[in-house]
């Protein structure tokens, strides 16, 4: 399973741990120059980091930090209950029932098809045989 704790993780964008280090002003040169290159780039990650900077305390971004991980996976686990209730049980049984009333059914179709054809035989073989004085 993917690590949930660190959203912003690609090989281009800064770790946590780098934008912890810029947030606390303990960031090296070139970690700082990664953070401001992706705040120039893109808006979510200035306005993250600007929230970010608000807190005053490193520990209260932690527990909040936390908190959101914890709440992002009953979320995400939450979506998998749903998903898993949503899923159809037994498909097996109702394809087979949906394969057995389509037979049925074009059985039901041949078998009426076959009688009306035996009893317009029945009406043409009374109307021919008279007439050609067939009995």
């Amino acid at each position: 399973m993917e690590d949930l704790t660190n959203i912003l993780s690609s090989e281009d964008e800064f770790t946590d741990e780098q934008l912890l280090n810029y947030l606390q002003g303990n960031a090296t040169g070139e970690d700082a120059h990664l953070v401001e290159k992706q705040m120039a780039e893109s808006d979510f990650i200035n306005d993250a980091v600007e929230g970010l900077q608000s807190f005053k305390s490193p520990k209260k971004l932690d527990e909040y930090v936390g908190q959101l991980n914890k709440k992002l996976q009953q979320q995400l686990e939450i979506k998998k209950q749903k998903k898993q209730k949503r899923a159809i049980k037994h498909m097996e049984w109702i394809i087979l029932a949906v394969v057995l009333i389509l037979v049925l059914c074009i059985l039901g179709y041949v078998i009426i098809h076959m009688a009306r054809e035996h009893e317009l035989h029945k009406k043409l073989q009374s109307v021919i045989l008279p007439f050609m004085g067939i009995e």
